[in-house]
């Protein structure tokens, strides 16, 4: 079985951290408040390989990339199994919410030759970026921030 992980934009970690309870695109019990924009079953680790990506894409070193505050940092637990909710650099989404359909096409070959991705389909990765890009415009066009809800 492998690590479920969906991304999805919230206001404030306050708000994203709901999510580890409910799901990011679960109504919010409290205040019914409807779920926040989200990006299923991405299959995309949210430690290592959007480090790796983070790097591609921004030129960064992984080590620089990986050592931000923001990335893969805990914003709320639900138990040793999950979920939890991580949040994504400002960085990376500013990258992917500017960068053009060919450039995400590129950088999808690119990161498929990385040992974590290795033997994946440059194609998949990219129609991937293509939705992940799509949440970050829209996250930051709402003045949002972008976080990853992941269980075993």
């Amino acid at each position: 079985m492998g690590i479920l992980t969906d991304y999805f934009a919230a206001p404030d970690d306050a708000r994203a951290a709901v999510a580890a309870h409910t799901g990011p695109s679960a109504p919010d019990p409290l205040t019914a408040q409807p779920g926040f924009a989200t990006v299923e079953r991405t299959g995309i680790d949210p430690f290592v390989v959007l480090g790796s990506l983070a790097s591609l894409l921004t030129g960064r070193p992984y080590r620089e990339v990986t050592a931000d505050a923001r990335h893969g940092s805990l914003v709320a637990s639900v138990g040793d199994e999950g979920p939890w909710v991580v949040s994504v650099t400002d960085t990376l989404v500013g990258a992917l919410a500017g960068s053009t359909p060919a450039a995400l096409e590129q950088v999808a070959v690119r990161w498929s030759a990385t040992e974590e991705l290795a033997g994946s389909d440059p194609a998949a990765l990219a129609q991937a970026l293509h939705r992940l890009a799509a949440l970050c415009v829209r996250a930051d066009d709402a003045g949002h921030q972008v976080y990853c809800w992941t269980s075993l």
